[in-house]
């Protein structure tokens, strides 16, 4: 069996790994979407209890109306804070999965630029056999 024929083998599963590190790089992605997303609705959802606050604080409400309010906004300033610091973890790992990812990719172009050549270095070794023995024909039909 050619060389070349056996390495197909390595290429396989080094495109299998490289799959996997998509695979994985795609469920990160998604879960920093979902995390952004929740971010969005943490800053919209505080928004709108600020805008809450203020119609009612020219409306008039008590001062302990008022500090309640006040004080879930502050809550909800913080989640979005600490929101941010997971969403800030998971860019951290998108950006090592996508790491891991290019240097699959590119073993596995590597390997299979290297069957490449090898298939044309056997092409051409067959070739140059397969011309020694017409020589070698052609040299005994005419003794």
């Amino acid at each position: 069996m050619k060389r070349s024929v056996r390495l197909n083998i390595v290429e396989k599963l080094a495109k299998q790994r490289e799959d996997q590190a998509a695979q994985a790089l795609a469920e990160v992605r998604s879960q920093l979407e979902i995390e952004d997303k929740r971010l969005q609705e943490l800053v919209e959802y505080r928004e709108e209890y600020m805008g809450y606050l203020d119609q009612q604080g020219a409306a008039g409400i008590s001062m302990q109306q008022w500090r309640r309010t006040q004080g879930f906004i502050d809550q909800l300033a913080d989640l979005a804070q600490r929101q941010q610091i997971a969403i800030d973890g998971w860019r951290a790992r998108e950006q090592q999965v996508l790491d891991k990812w290019r240097l699959l990719y590119q073993r596995r172009k590597n390997i299979g630029q290297y069957i490449n050549k090898l298939s044309m270095e056997e092409l051409a070794a067959e070739d140059k056999k397969e011309q020694k023995v017409i020589d070698e024909l052609i040299s005994q039909r005419f003794r």
